[in-house]
């Protein structure tokens, strides 16, 4: 049986049908032979086979509603005022919090100090932009290749080729 919380005690009486429903229901089932039948089967003795009513009663049944189940604090932890739109992490995200403002005048603000802004261009010329005349965000990545420790197949590759050109002023630089 089940150790949950039943829905009536354990004193409830269940119903019972008259003793003469109950002695031809049994007659019917073979639930309880006479000691001169044996039992169908392998020799048993009259309790290892007994008949189990399929009658459900309140005090055999558990109750509809378990204690709650343990769960780690998230999203899910609850199990009331659960929407599913909550769900959905991302709602619960906020926008990026400012770094800096810019007052009237032009300038920076910073944390309510007015301080310089860096003056670091990432935007170089042709001769510093890894021979671009283009502008490229962020910051590059100087790439190097030195062709005598490639295979065959990439020293006549001509893709590898056309890259071999932003090695051209990484060299000059030396």
């Amino acid at each position: 049986m089940s150790k949950l919380k039943k829905i009536a005690s354990e004193t409830v009486q269940n119903r019972r049908q008259t003793p003469l429903m109950e002695y031809v229901r049994d007659k019917l089932l073979a639930a309880y032979r006479d000691p001169i039948t044996p039992q169908p089967g392998l020799p048993k003795g009259p309790e290892e086979s007994p008949l189990y009513y399929p009658h459900r009663f309140p005090n055999t049944q558990s109750n509809r509603s378990p204690p709650p189940p343990n769960l780690p604090p998230g999203v899910y932890h609850k199990l009331s005022d659960n929407y599913y739109l909550n769900h959905d992490a991302r709602r619960s995200v906020e926008p990026p919090k400012a770094l800096y403002k810019v007052d009237a005048s032009g300038n920076s603000v910073f944390n309510d100090e007015n301080k310089e802004a860096s003056n670091t261009y990432v935007n170089k010329g042709p001769e510093e932009n890894f021979g671009l005349n283009i502008p490229t965000p962020g910051f590059g990545l100087e790439w190097s290749r030195n062709i005598q420790y490639e295979q065959l197949t990439q020293q006549k590759d001509p893709i590898m080729k056309c890259l071999e050109r932003y090695d051209k002023y990484l060299s000059n630089k030396r």
